[in-house]
């Protein structure tokens, strides 16, 4: 079974309830409105940021192409170069011119740490001019090669004048890999050989990235190690990249973002793809610690929503179980409460001081009704301790005196009357069952043994002179008592017993009787016979109930409870309790209501 409080029965669970829903459910919309807006806020802030580290990679790279595309032209409008273009192949000059222009390439060269070289072909791939630097000096090559087999001389040489073509990572001799930007120009190409390390220069070298450069045909042009890159990629994924494009995508357990860099402006369809791959879990991390951070908060929130909901349910909830502990106290000791230090300013408080009022009220009444109902009991057993007084000192006197005469009379009478002696001593028998019957009667209207020995002793005297003028099998549990009992109660208790064993000796015809008395929480009393029994609601429908009356109205001022159970030939028992405590007073005496 559900507790009251999981079942909502009691006052402070439906108020905890009805506050929880109050305060929750705007709450809870709040929150899940909240963190689902800010989540996706915060992803999409994730993706964009990381999408702009990647755009600032692209430009910077784009930059650095931009810078060996203006030198190439530079070095394309040098005046010892250009008249060198002009020299026939034979020509006296052309040599002269040769040396100048390669004076200003390797002067160029020397400021220029990204690139490892500057030559100059003729149509055919022939070096005319090669200058180069190991980073540190700048020499000329004193061995000009013929490069008419390399693609990037053959792409540049089949460009028109004035287009810049680029090629792709390349690696150098026994070196690094290099980029070489051509500018074709009237009678023969210029190459640029750039550093791709310098291209490459702000790309970070580890850490939670991992950085890759491809071509358009996502030809790998720089691929660290350790990177997953794009294999298994969904095609649809891809053709953002293949279209040269920037955005994107997520693998299961990375984010890869792209974006396309064109190397030249002369070939606007060839590009190249920069993109990032990064982990989810360090993209989103803002937004999981978001979640973390915001999952401890509502559940912090929560609690103390549930704490102040209890609170305040408790605080309505509280008073009023108060009050009823207060009324279920009175209810069973008939004290009135102690009115609390303090009470609520509200309806419930005016309620506790309206119920202690009345409490007092109620308690002084009861108070005024016990001492009635003593002094009525009193009265009535002073009544019944005259009436025996009188009935011993008169009525009995006078049958004892006139037996005493009859008996002398038959002393001192004269033979001839000794013929009616039976009849004469009837009279004298009858007189003397009358004197006893009258010491009986006188007896039970105030019993000597209740003021000399006590309740236990007088019932045992009671139930043992009953006995034995019915000729029943007697059986006695009584048990001690931890001290006697107030008049009230004592009085009430001998009364009911007395009035059950003489119902028992007049109309039970029983053989056996038990008499039984026990103390817990109060006096519990038990007469029961093995007599032919009645009907007892036919003897309530007759009137004539009149001694199981009293005794009911007996028991009932205590406070106590009374029961007669009988039926035709079953016997009877009459069983009653009575609340007592050893030095707690009489009970509290049932007044009944206007």
């Amino acid at each position: 079974m559900w507790p009251d409080f999981l079942r909502f029965r009691s006052l402070r669970a439906k108020l905890l309830a009805a506050f929880l829903l109050v305060i929750l459910v705007p709450m809870l919309a709040t929150a899940v409105y909240g963190y689902f807006i800010t989540g996706r806020v915060l992803s999409e802030q994730a993706v964009r940021t990381a999408t702009q580290a990647v755009n600032l990679q692209a430009e910077h790279m784009v930059r650095s192409l931009a810078q060996a595309q203006g030198d190439v032209l530079y070095l394309s409008r040098m005046r010892s170069l250009d008249t060198l273009r002009r020299q026939p192949e034979n020509g006296a000059e052309r040599e002269t011119w040769r040396d100048e222009a390669e004076q200003d390439f390797m002067v160029l060269l020397s400021v220029r740490p990204m690139y490892r070289a500057f030559r100059f072909l003729n149509t055919a791939g022939q070096e005319i001019i090669h200058v180069r630097s190991d980073g540190q000096r700048v020499s000329s090559a004193t061995v000009l090669g013929d490069l008419s087999g390399e693609p990037y001389v053959q792409v540049a040489l089949n460009a028109p004048p004035g287009a810049v073509t680029v090629s792709s990572f390349s690696p150098e001799d026994g070196g690094e890999p290099l980029v070489h930007y051509a500018l074709r120009v009237n009678n023969g190409v210029l190459l640029i050989d750039t550093l791709a390390r310098w291209i490459l220069s702000n790309l970070p070298s580890s850490g939670q990235h991992s950085w890759a450069l491809t071509d358009q045909d996502l030809n790998y042009l720089v691929y660290p190690d350790g990177m997953i890159g794009l294999d298994g990629v969904d095609a649809s994924e891809l053709q953002g990249l293949l279209e040269g494009g920037a955005g994107s995508f997520d693998t299961e357990s990375d984010v890869i973002f792209y974006n396309t860099i064109v190397p030249s402006a002369s070939d606007p369809s060839r590009f190249w793809v920069l993109f990032r791959q990064t982990p989810r879990s360090v993209v989103f991390a803002g937004v999981t610690d978001f979640y973390q951070k915001a999952t401890v908060a509502f559940a912090m929130a929560l609690v103390l929503a549930a704490g102040v909901a209890l609170l305040v349910a408790e605080g309505i909830a509280g008073p009023v179980r108060r009050l009823t502990w207060m009324t279920a106290a009175f209810g069973r000791g008939g004290k009135a409460p102690p009115a609390p230090a303090s009470v609520s300013a509200d309806e419930i408080g005016e309620l506790t001081a309206t119920f202690c009022a009345m409490a007092l009220e109620l308690e002084r009444k009861r108070d005024e009704a016990r001492m009635l109902i003593d002094r009525l009991i009193e009265a009535q057993e002073e009544e019944r301790k005259l009436v025996a007084y009188d009935l011993h000192d008169g009525l009995i006197q006078q049958l004892v005196g006139a037996r005493f005469y009859l008996t002398n009379w038959r002393a001192s009478s004269p033979p001839e009357m000794a013929g009616n002696e039976s009849s004469f001593q009837r009279g004298c028998d009858a007189l003397s069952e009358a004197i006893v019957e009258g010491r009986r009667i006188i007896e039970g209207l105030r019993p000597s043994a209740l003021d000399d020995l006590g309740l236990q002793a007088a019932l045992r005297d009671l139930a043992e002179h009953s006995a034995q003028a019915a000729g029943w099998e007697l059986s006695l549990d009584l048990k001690p008592l931890p001290a006697e009992p107030e008049k009230t109660v004592g009085v009430t208790l001998y009364r009911v017993a007395q009035e059950a064993l003489n119902n028992a000796r007049k109309h039970a015809g029983a053989r056996h009787v038990s008499l039984s008395m026990a103390n817990g929480s109060g006096i519990s009393l038990k007469v029961q016979d093995d007599g032919v029994g009645f009907d007892l609601k036919h003897v309530e429908e007759q009137g004539r109930g009149l001694g199981i009356t009293t005794m009911s109205e007996r028991v009932m001022l205590l406070n106590g409870n009374y029961e007669i159970r009988s039926a035709p030939q079953e016997g009877t028992v009459v069983s009653l309790w009575v609340p007592w405590e050893p030095g707690g007073g009489v009970p509290e005496l049932k007044i009944a209501e206007a």
